[in-house]
């Protein structure tokens, strides 16, 4: 019977029972080496080598998938040759979904602004349905690579292509930005450089990735970042629900932590302890009236206070980055009374 399959479709199927094997290899590989890991944290590894080990382990996999995918072919590189199973595209695309702008930026917002941070969440993942929808099946079906492409084919003409561009570069540079943030970040905590070598370093091995493959090689390697982040979304997930409801799918037990939320809440209207810190953020915002009184005074002593507490994590040997975050601190604090006012008004 296989005799009689197309060819295409045969050469298909053997294409994705390849990719198949090779990320359930990747998948096997990724779990022995967080095994590992943890048994070398046993053995008395600092946080710092951990977080490095596993840093420079993951990108040396994503540069090997990108040096494997490097290609001269141009439908390869733009499009990845119009050839990615389904299932690896979304793969693909939820691991750009699940990048650092989402994963930490998100979060941020969630934490600075509680409800009204959905409001982020809900039009981050509506662009990505509106662009699926709207935008990439026509892209496919009239054979172009970029977004500007389709558009100057679809209208005809250059004012709906330069639209399109300038759309595509404002909305992809505020994006990047939020990137390259992260990747400074995340790069800085886990191995201790500066932020500024942080962001070279992760942006160096970006250009690994996906220089010579185009999309090809980051459709690979986004699969693999994807197994990786569903990994780390869901086994912290899983754990704690496991420890909280005795029950490994947190779906089926949310009803009952709201039920807890709920209880707790209520407890800590009457709880010493949250009486002690509203306490203390009382004194708080007494520290920051008396600061508004005399900003240019206050400015001193909060720079000479932290300038000393500098100097006592060097004389004490605090870990590296520790300190950077702390040097961070003192360049970013306002330059101005106006900018102070701002500050402390907060």
């Amino acid at each position: 019977m296989s005799s009689l399959r197309p060819p295409v479709l045969e050469s298909t199927r053997r294409f994705t029972r390849r990719l198949h094997r090779r990320y359930a290899l990747f998948t096997l590989g990724l779990v022995l080496f967080v095994v590992g890991l943890a048994l070398l944290e046993r053995q008395g590894w600092t946080r710092g080598w951990i977080g490095a080990s596993f840093l420079i382990g993951t990108v040396l996999v994503y540069a090997a998938i990108g040096l494997l995918s490097r290609t001269t072919d141009e439908a390869e590189y733009y499009v990845a040759g119009r050839r990615v199973p389904a299932i690896y595209n979304g793969m693909a695309t939820a691991a750009d979904w699940m990048s650092a702008a989402s994963f930490i930026g998100t979060a941020g917002v969630l934490y600075l602004q509680g409800f009204d941070g959905l409001a982020y969440i809900l039009g981050w993942t509506g662009g990505y349905c509106l662009v699926a929808m709207l935008l990439a099946p026509y892209l496919r079906r009239f054979g172009q690579f970029t977004i500007p492409d389709f558009i100057g084919a679809r209208y005809g003409g250059e004012a709906p292509r330069l639209i399109a561009v300038a759309a595509t570069v404002l909305v992809s540079f505020v994006y990047v930005v939020v990137q390259v943030y992260g990747v400074g970040l995340v790069t800085s905590h886990l191995t201790g450089f500066c932020f500024e070598i942080g962001i070279f370093v992760g942006l160096g091995g970006v250009l690994v990735c996906s220089f010579l493959g185009g999309m090809r090689a980051v459709t690979w390697t986004q699969v693999a970042q994807y197994i990786v982040l569903i990994i780390a979304y869901t086994v912290p997930v899983m754990w704690l629900s496991l420890h909280q409801t005795g029950s490994w799918l947190p779906v089926f037990s949310y009803k009952q932590q709201l039920e807890v939320v709920s209880q707790r809440e209520a407890q800590l209207l009457v709880d010493p302890a949250e009486i002690e810190v509203r306490g203390l953020l009382a004194a708080r915002a007494t520290e920051a009236q008396r600061k508004l009184a005399d900003v240019p005074a206050a400015m001193a002593t909060d720079a000479a206070a932290l300038a000393r507490d500098i100097e006592r994590m060097r004389a004490e040997n605090v870990p590296l980055a520790r300190i950077q975050q702390a040097e961070r601190r003192l360049e970013r604090m306002p330059r101005s009374e106006a900018e102070a006012r701002v500050a402390y008004q907060r």
